[in-house]
């Protein structure tokens, strides 16, 4: 990745960072006020004004106005919750409900009698902007460690290409494959929770109620777990894995790239290792990947097995091969061109 291409994405991820951070800032600050609004006093409020506002982006429909005292002082209000400058909620009902001249009950900070809201608590449009914002949030965490690791392996390549290597029984079994339990969580999340939205506003609107939100969101968390713990489990059970036996020096190859079971392969049928160059034809040009492979003696010549279906960086790709040359004592052959599917 070049360095005016790299600084380019840092800029654009650091923008839209800065938006869905500032949504992420309303929707949570709203639901934490009106929950801590539950808390406040009541008294007896008389509506001064209650009328249909104009529908935009940032109005919620509802133009209301209302007085009330506290400790002998009269204060006006204009809020009927704390999220009326962006909520987008019809406000028909809203003054249905308060008609102009009558008393109702208005809720107030006691340490800010100015401070008042006519509707406390969580609802499930709250709820709904929750479920709106994990997809982009999802989004944009994995675009960030997406981005951070390419440059990260620009700065400083890790050893064997960063993958998990761990000594087990005389072997050594190194993850090439599979996605991590966190990786898994975060894209079960967010799949769900998008896969959830639409359904949510076309049956539901855009104010569903509380119980059933609870559920929606519920499922979502849930689907999350599950992700994690079949990512965990899958991961755990080696298939994933590529086994090398420290005394003889075979491989077993893991359960990628087509490969349903595991292949053991001895030392004398292995005949070097490289990594493999795959292209992909985008509207912008071609982006290259890489994938590293090990080269197989055949009796009428030569085969290569993948061992990662993930095309990797460049960088990370030779790394890795060549950190497993040394551990197998295999010649490094360099790049191969991936063969035609």
């Amino acid at each position: 990745m070049s360095k005016s291409t790299a600084m380019f994405a840092v800029v654009l991820l650091a923008f839209w960072s800065a938006l869905i951070g500032v949504a992420d800032y309303f929707v949570i600050g709203t639901i934490v006020r009106q929950y801590r609004a539950t808390q406040f006093r009541t008294t007896q409020c008389e509506i001064t004004q209650s009328q249909v506002a104009g529908h935009t982006l940032f109005r919620s429909g509802v133009s209301l106005a209302y007085s009330y005292t506290v400790n002998k002082e009269e204060y006006r209000g204009t809020r009927y919750r704390y999220d009326d400058e962006y909520s987008s909620s019809p406000g028909g009902e809203t003054i249905r409900r308060l008609p102009i001249w009558t008393k109702h009950q208005v809720y107030y900070n006691p340490d800010h009698p100015a401070d008042a809201v006519l509707a406390v608590g969580v609802n499930g449009g709250d709820l709904m902007m929750i479920l709106f914002a994990i997809p982009a949030n999802v989004a944009l965490l994995t675009l960030w460690r997406w981005i951070m690791g390419r440059l990260g392996e620009d700065w400083r390549v890790p050893r064997a290409g960063g993958v998990r290597i761990r000594r087990q029984n005389g072997s050594i079994r190194v993850r090439v494959g599979g996605v991590g339990a966190g990786t898994a969580a975060l894209w079960g999340l967010g799949g769900s929770a998008f896969a959830a939205a639409f359904p949510v506003v076309m049956f539901a609107g855009t104010e569903p109620g509380l119980a059933e939100m609870e559920y929606v969101l519920g499922t979502v968390a849930v689907v999350g777990l599950v992700a994690c713990f079949w990512a965990a489990l899958r991961n755990a059970s080696g298939k994933y894995d590529l086994v090398i036996d420290e005394k003889t020096r075979s491989v077993t190859l893991p359960q990628t790239c087509g490969r349903t079971t595991l292949i053991s392969v001895e030392k004398d049928a292995l005949a070097g290792v490289c990594f493999q160059r795959r292209v992909s034809r985008l509207t912008s040009g071609s982006y290259y990947s890489y994938l590293p492979a090990l080269q197989c003696a055949d009796p009428i010549g030569s085969r290569y097995e993948a061992l990662s279906p993930w095309g990797w960086t460049e960088q990370r790709a030779r790394a890795f091969s060549e950190w497993l040359g040394q551990q197998i004592g295999l010649e490094f052959k360099g790049v191969q061109e991936e063969p035609a599917a």
